[in-house]
């Protein structure tokens, strides 16, 4: 245990880099990127993810092809793009941070979507009968009645998703942001024969941040009582969030 306990030596390392004396990194910059690749995302994904519940094919197509396209695209292959080729195509250069954050939320706006998607779905059909027989408009129905409750939803489904999202940020070493991982490696270099033990900190700090990220995720599926929505696949279409099945039209209001 003598080899671990001198790497916590290198604690603030580990946890902000070389800050305030250089730029922030270790493990606030992981937290830092996911938290706003979580906020940036959702707002695109919830578009998305409305989209493609849309029965008019020229605005859900776009949007499957897009969740597709991107879902089956490595995230790391997305950093790799943003790092070498957007910023020659742009003519201008893009911090590593921010490379970082467009290509992660770009990411991770195809799996928010179906997230989104998932909880609008789950919300039973009565609400929006319920809601229009009441003399609402759709869209009123939509923001009053039938968001909320997808919202309520999603939660857990949004936690679980930071924490793969969080774990994926590992990824953004290779471009050479110093990150956990890229704070665990140089460490790993300048003390070869602490190699094992720089490793296993960097997991270490990966397992306490994801371990409590995931017990507020299970909190919240037994508060809600729903299970995860991102992979909730119902043969549903709705029209404006009607929830009318595909073929059905608005004469079934």
């Amino acid at each position: 245990m003598d080899f671990l306990i001198e790497q916590f030596g290198n604690w603030k390392f580990y946890l902000i880099g070389a800050y305030p004396k250089g730029p922030l990194g270790g493990l606030s910059i992981n937290i830092a990127i996911a938290l706003l690749c979580m906020i940036i995302s959702f707002f695109i994904g919830a578009i998305f993810g409305m989209g493609r519940l849309s029965c008019r094919r020229y605005i859900s197509y776009p949007c499957i092809i897009y969740i597709e396209f991107v879902r089956a695209t490595p995230a790391l292959l997305l950093v790799f793009w943003f790092f070498l080729f957007i910023p020659s195509a742009l003519g201008t250069n893009i911090s590593l941070f921010w490379s970082s954050v467009i290509a992660l939320s770009i990411y991770s706006t195809a799996y928010q979507a179906e997230i989104v998607r998932g909880g609008i779905l789950a919300v039973p059909r009565g609400q929006m009968e319920a809601a229009l027989s009441s003399g609402m408009t759709r869209f009123q129905a939509a923001r009053t009645v039938i968001l909320p409750q997808a919202f309520r939803m999603m939660l857990p489904s949004f936690v679980s998703f930071f924490i793969s999202l969080f774990k994926e940020t590992s990824v953004i070493y290779i471009i050479g942001v110093i990150d956990l991982t890229q704070a665990g490696v140089i460490i790993s270099q300048r003390q070869p024969d602490r190699m094992f033990a720089s490793y296993l900190c960097m997991a270490i700090g990966f397992f306490v941040v994801c371990f409590s990220m995931s017990r507020v995720a299970k909190t919240l599926e037994k508060k809600v009582g729903i299970l995860d929505l991102s992979s909730y696949r119902p043969t549903v279409c709705r029209t404006d969030l009607s929830l009318y099945p595909r073929g059905r039209g608005k004469s079934a209001a």
